[in-house]
């Protein structure tokens, strides 16, 4: 058989799947842009900023004089990120947040204002630190200020939970065509990517539109979040043919890095945010670790595959450093997109070796399948073959309920080929062959078991519809005789059992065969 052309088609799956990735960038850029014809929505929001702090420093003073803006439904959105804050209208207290052990800090606190007389009123936060964002306005504007800041976060999310849904729906319909190996790394990526889509939506603010709570958004980004290593390592275990030590190690500190961190949390210790350096730690020498390893694999025969990862994880590691320097020192602005950028172009990259792997796998259980039809296929007659049969008395010795075997041999064999030739003796076993699978086919497997010799297996079966089925093969034999110049004749031995043994039956069957054969002789001598 020709030789796949493995690099074209995955060349061709890559660009495809590129190209979709370049599509969604180019959607959200037009999203982005400004609509020259289109009125400001948000010109009535107003941000109040900080202005200064309190006598003592101890606080930071967010105060704004409200303008004269008509909002049918006041109120004052804070995020807070993690940190209190006491928001005062005219001195009086309004408001009074504490940070809990399950607050999320991207989460924003909705807090009612007077429907009436808010023109000319003071607006005052006073917070510990300068990393509120403290805005007024109508409740409506708010939220489409939010949905349009939030647009890229619902694009990736978005992204990749169709890329999860996808890539599960492939592993499903790959089910039968690939092994239980490769179809462990369809779902290993399957869940990575879903789970970075979680991550996206419950690490912002934007599900909070639904109002889902805060607490419960805040466990399912952790866990997300920490969970991502695991299914990363479990993919790039599942393709190697040799487990590494070294990936079971880590995979075992994922493991009890979170082990840890949910016990902490449940002990009222330290909250996950808190231990999220930890996670990072692990997460760059996994990530370190696993380009060491696909480094270590440029030269073998998976070197196609390894500069795709490679690549794949070269983009996520700069994408992370740049992440993780939003993190900790640039105020997690963009922390999420740049992880999103990172992992997008990670999930492009497996995903096309995955394709190329199942690519590879559905050829090789083609191939199979091919050439084990061709050993339990017997060429000439089209039926089961000898191998067929034995492998069936392998794997299922017993024939079910009311059983039969019926066994056959051609008569005159040899005195068609000394006389017409081999090719006569030919056609008169196709011939015998396709009587058989005319009468006996609908009712259970026919096997040629070599020469002239044939058996019929039938399960769930009486002795009358036996009895009918013979008086049919010789009805078929006669009307096929009237046109050739050489009769078919056959013996035919049958046995009948309930729930017997194959072999068992098979003797019987043959044994009886072989007395119908010399009947036939001793009656074609006496004529």
């Amino acid at each position: 058989m020709p030789k796949p052309r493995h690099d074209s088609f995955l060349i061709s799956c890559f660009l495809s799947i590129f190209a979709l990735a370049c599509f969604f960038a180019i959607l959200f850029l037009a999203l982005r842009s400004p609509a020259s014809c289109q009125p400001e929505l948000h010109q009535q929001l107003t941000q109040i900023n900080p202005a200064g702090q309190t006598e003592d420093g101890a606080d930071t003073i967010y105060q704004k004089t409200l303008p004269d803006h008509r909002w049918s439904q006041p109120v004052c959105a804070v995020t807070a990120k993690r940190t209190p804050y006491s928001l005062y209208l005219d001195g009086v207290l309004l408001h009074e947040y504490t940070p809990g052990a399950f607050d999320h800090g991207g989460m924003i606190h909705w807090i009612s204002l007077p429907e009436r007389g808010l023109a000319g009123r003071v607006l005052t936060v006073s917070a510990s630190s300068e990393e509120l964002t403290v805005l007024a306005g109508d409740y409506s504007d708010l939220i489409l200020h939010y949905r349009n800041v939030n647009a890229a976060t619902l694009i990736f999310s978005g992204l990749f939970l169709l890329f999860g849904i996808l890539i599960g729906l492939l592993s499903l319909g790959a089910r039968a065509a690939i092994g239980a190996k490769r179809l462990r790394t369809l779902r290993y990526l399957s869940a990575l990517v879903l789970l970075v889509s979680l991550w996206i939506s419950m690490d912002s603010a934007v599900l909070q539109m639904v109002r889902i709570s805060g607490a419960i958004m805040y466990v399912l980004a952790m866990y997300a979040f920490m969970a991502m290593p695991l299914f990363m390592i479990q993919f790039y275990r599942s393709m190697m043919d040799e487990d590494s030590r070294l990936l079971r190690l880590l995979y075992r500190l994922h493991l009890l890095n979170l082990c840890i961190c949910s016990l902490l949390q449940a002990l009222d210790v330290a909250p996950l945010h808190k231990m999220l350096l930890l996670t990072h730690v692990l997460m760059i020498i996994t990530l370190l670790s696993l380009l060491r390893l696909l480094i270590a694999r440029l030269h073998s025969e998976f070197h196609w595959e390894a500069r795709l990862m490679l690549s794949g994880f070269g983009a996520l590691g700069c994408c992370c450093a740049v992440g993780f320097l939003d993190y900790y020192l640039w105020g997690k602005r963009l922390y999420r997109i740049y992880f999103s950028v990172g992992i997008l172009l990670l999930v492009v990259s497996l995903l096309a070796v995955s394709i190329g792997y199942v690519y590879q796998e559905m050829v090789k259980s083609s191939q199979m399948r091919y050439y084990q039809k061709m050993a339990n296929t017997d060429l000439m007659t089209q039926l089961d073959s000898r191998t067929a049969f034995e492998e069936r008395v392998r794997q299922a010795p017993i024939l079910n309920g009311s059983c039969a075997c019926i066994v056959m041999d051609i008569n005159n064999l040899k005195q068609a080929n000394d006389t017409m030739g081999h090719s006569a003796g030919d056609e008169l076993i196709c011939s015998a062959a396709e009587c058989i699978l005319s009468v006996f086919k609908p009712l259970g497997c026919c096997y040629r078991m070599g020469g002239d010799e044939f058996a019929i297996l039938l399960q769930n079966i009486t002795e009358s519809q036996v009895n009918r089925a013979l008086l049919q093969l010789e009805l078929c034999i006669s009307r096929r005789n009237l046109t050739q110049s050489f009769p078919l004749s056959v013996a035919v031995g049958h046995a009948m059992g309930q729930d017997a043994p194959i072999e068992q039956l098979f003797r019987e069957a043959d044994a009886d065969m072989y007395r119908n054969k010399s009947q036939m002789k001793c009656h074609a001598i006496e004529l």
